[in-house]
């Protein structure tokens, strides 16, 4: 289960030549996916056959403004590939906002319904001083979706009630890394008997699950990763910090000179190998917003999810402006073509990028939710903190009938 270079031994070369297809394919699913070429030519044909053809997604229901004229999307971190299928609602044209930090720009054509007209993306985590999305939903009426992991939606529900709407990824790419140098790591409580400290942002509900599965300490927890690389390097590696696979992985096995003044090679476990059958950043609404939204939500969530299949199908133009946008941003996040075509390729290579179970690139499945809420429940309870009784009454997956697959 223990996972090292994972992304450093990846033909970088060739990391978009059968992205197409390799996205296309479901779990246990071996039918053929649509070519890039196929998908590039006849996305908007396809699209507007489709709303002309299913109901209630008529040409003018869609026509229709019952959208906001600007649909504002809160991420939860600076751009990255992660993000792409968001970014691509825009495409490469958009506007970077030092200042903001905010990317906007007309709704390409393709994916213009409901009367929107434009998009702002605003950059996560510590560019909002590590704000969660759902306090920011609550803060700013304007921000229609915000990326939060289906197990906070969970967790933030019992105070803030939240429906998510729609998945970004198929599985979630948060991981625990380490230096396989310092740290024998063979199963995942050898990193709690290991006494070394964790890294990671304050409030993760990942984390947790981690300590209340044995794999962490109480006294090992510490809230203070802020997402640069500066103390890993100041200290060599030698504690455990929270990260993505599909990003830093890469960065420090082959950018970051953290050890020696060299990259090194580092090991690590997804939420997903320790047993956390998380969704990353879903698109989520207020529950008190549901019934305004849900005409909008109605013709918007199928074409949010056609732009994921669309990136997957061409990543280079977005992604490529996601490293421009970094460099506007001028901050300490930056990638690089090579960086986002490794993560890219990750995504697709393991599955982050597959279909739902309903064949849609859109919903979250049932059994997958009970199974968050079955974990962090009695976690909860034990703590004292409120809890939702009813997983159902935070996900929806009715707005997913009408989208795409890959």
């Amino acid at each position: 289960m223990k996972r090292s270079k994972k992304v450093a031994a990846l033909g970088l070369l060739t990391a978009f030549s059968f992205v197409a297809a390799a996205c296309g394919s479901d779990s246990g699913d071996s039918t053929e996916a649509t070519t890039a070429e196929t998908t590039a030519a006849t996305t908007a044909e396809t699209t507007a056959e489709t709303t002309a053809a299913t109901e209630p997604m008529t040409t003018e229901a869609a026509g229709e403004a019952v959208c906001p004229t600007n649909i504002v999307v809160q991420t939860d971190w600076w751009p990255e590939v992660e993000h792409g299928g968001t970014y691509q609602l825009i495409g490469p044209d958009g506007t970077a906002n030092a200042e903001n930090f905010t990317y906007s720009g007309p709704i390409q054509d393709k994916y213009k319904v409901g009367g929107v007209e434009t998009v702002e993306i605003r950059a996560g985590g510590d560019a909002v001083s590590f704000q969660s999305g759902d306090a920011l939903l609550v803060a700013d009426d304007d921000i229609i979706f915000a990326y939060l992991p289906a197990s906070d939606v969970i967790k933030a529900s019992a105070t803030i009630p939240l429906v998510a709407v729609a998945k970004t990824l198929e599985l979630d790419p948060q991981m625990v890394q380490w230096d396989p140098t310092q740290n024998d790591v063979q199963q995942p409580e050898d990193i709690a008997a290991s006494g070394r400290q964790f890294l990671y942002f304050e409030g993760a509900s990942w984390v947790d699950f981690m300590e209340g599965s044995g794999y962490i300490t109480a006294d090992q927890r510490n809230p203070s990763y802020g997402g640069a690389p500066d103390q890993w390097i100041a200290e060599g590696g030698n504690f455990f910090q929270q990260g993505f696979a599909t990003a830093e992985v890469f960065q420090y096995e082959n950018i970051i000179p953290w050890k020696d003044g060299k990259p090194a090679d580092v090991s690590f476990y997804t939420v997903g190998d320790l047993g956390f059958p998380n969704y990353p950043a879903v698109m989520t609404i207020l529950a008190s917003r549901l019934d305004e939204l849900s005409p909008c939500l109605e013709l918007l969530v199928p074409m949010l999810q056609q732009g994921w299949i669309d990136f997957f199908a061409d990543p280079v133009p977005v992604s490529d402006a996601l490293t421009a946008i970094n460099e506007t941003y001028d901050t300490y996040w930056k990638l690089t073509p090579e960086g986002n075509a490794a993560g890219v390729q990750m995504m697709v290579d393991e599955g982050y990028s597959a279909n739902s179970p309903d064949g849609t690139y859109c919903s979250l499945d049932a059994d997958r939710m009970q199974t968050l809420q079955d974990i962090l429940q009695p976690i909860y309870e034990a703590a004292g903190n409120d809890t939702i009784d009813d997983v159902s009454t935070v996900f929806t997956n009715e707005f997913c009938a009408n989208a795409p697959g890959a």
